[in-house]
């Protein structure tokens, strides 16, 4: 099992020491969450409180993805880093293609190989779309389109893309990465499912070990019929369980590859700005390490 720091409402300051701790201390990787900007007012209830209150405030850190992976790369060289979760069809196709693009060619290993995937969904902030001008009843079948997209153009040939969301005439873009970009999709619902299955991995939230078979055995059902349980496949979540070996043999057997865990955070609604210390952090995940980490 592989292990990912996920530094969600963390203080953006803190996020270097703790990419060189995290990879001082033997995790695979960090997940960086993604917001645009903090509406006062939601037009729609947050999805996954009972209240549809949010766990942050307006003062809470949203750093923008791709800045703040690259700046990680720039410091560590085995780390992986991917996104938990980017809300791409709330930008337009060429920001996501090079912004992503531009990451992975920034964080090559000393073989020269990328540590970049895309996590990605389709957002769940209405709020956020409106912001942009992109249209959100259609979110899920652009982000299909898009990732089609975004492969054509990382492959650096010149392509055209002419769909029913996205149109460009023969262009190219530059930098490309030199190994294809993993995509990770979020989400349990069946849609979500099967487009991870169709994808290269899929990023669920926190589960109780119970909910963590039953989702792990629909995606495997979605492969399955994808006709891609053969292939390699990355299969990443958190659980409300110790992970101890026997869990962790458990979660195996049900077809998980990695485990977010963020060893700071003891209570959600009590992580408020500013947010732990950089020192509380390492200390944290320093003690989390030697416990689980191999």
């Amino acid at each position: 099992m592989k292990f990912w720091l996920s530094p969600a409402f963390c203080d953006t300051a803190h996020l270097i020491g703790l990419a060189q701790a995290a990879e001082e201390y033997g995790y695979e990787g960090i997940a960086v969450p993604d917001h645009l900007f903090h509406p006062v007012e939601l037009s729609a209830p947050y999805p996954y409180t009972p209240d549809g209150s949010r766990y942050w405030t307006a003062a809470t850190h949203w750093p923008d993805p791709w800045t703040a992976i690259a700046a990680m790369a720039a410091v560590t060289m085995r780390l992986r880093f991917t996104t938990n979760l980017y809300v791409a069809p709330v930008r337009d196709l060429l920001t996501v293609a090079k912004s992503v693009g531009t990451a992975a060619c920034l964080s090559q290993d000393a073989e020269g190989r990328h540590r970049v995937a895309l996590g990605v969904g389709p957002g769940w902030c209405e709020d956020e779309f409106k912001a942009t001008g992109q249209p959100f009843a259609t979110r899920g079948k652009r982000l299909d389109e898009m990732l089609a997209a975004l492969r054509a153009l990382w492959s650096g040939e010149v392509v055209e893309i002419d769909g029913p969301y996205y149109t460009l005439p023969k262009a190219s873009i530059c930098p490309t990465p030199t190994h294809p970009i993993p995509v990770y999709v979020g989400g349990d619902s069946d849609v979500a499912l099967r487009r991870a299955a169709r994808n290269d991995g899929w990023i669920g939230i926190y589960y109780t070990l119970e909910d963590a078979e039953k989702v792990l055995g629909r995606l495997r059902r979605a492969r399955e019929q994808a006709g891609t349980a053969d292939r390699p496949f990355r299969t990443m979540l958190a659980v409300l369980a110790d992970p101890t070996p026997q869990t962790c043999t458990r979660l195996e057997q049900w077809g998980a590859t990695d485990l977010f865990c963020a060893p700071w955070m003891n209570d959600i609604h009590a992580l408020t700005p500013p947010g732990p210390s950089l020192e509380t952090m390492v200390d944290a995940l320093a003690s989390f390490a030697e416990q689980h980490v191999t």
